[in-house]
């Protein structure tokens, strides 16, 4: 188990969980920004099970602002758009879209 699996796990956890405080909800976007950061770290399984917490989060965007909104407003997210977790109020009016895909260096042999 790496370093980053107990941050990817807080992270998938707190993306489905409306019953915590919206404090902890804000600390669970802080998480997933400091994931992103250490990406290329992560190895193949830890970005999959990332991706599939992010898919989730995507999948709540609107529970999630509903959650948080007292203490964050999304509309004014200053934080860049490749860090979408913080403007989910463009995700969820599909102002940001979204696609899956390998990434696949042009090199690779296979």
């Amino acid at each position: 188990m790496s370093e980053y699996t107990a941050k990817i796990k807080s992270y998938g956890m707190g993306v489905n969980d409306f019953k915590t405080s919206p404090f902890e909800a804000l600390n669970m976007l802080h998480t997933r920004s400091y994931l992103e950061k250490v990406l290329p770290e992560l190895s193949n399984e830890e970005k999959i099970q990332l991706y599939f917490y992010d898919m989730n989060l995507i999948f709540n965007a609107k529970k999630m602002i509903e959650h948080v909104k007292e203490i964050y407003d999304f509309s004014q997210s200053k934080e860049p758009l490749n860090e979408w977790w913080w403007h989910l109020d463009k995700v969820a009016d599909g102002k940001i879209p979204f696609r899956l895909s390998a990434d696949v260096d042009s090199d690779m042999v296979i």
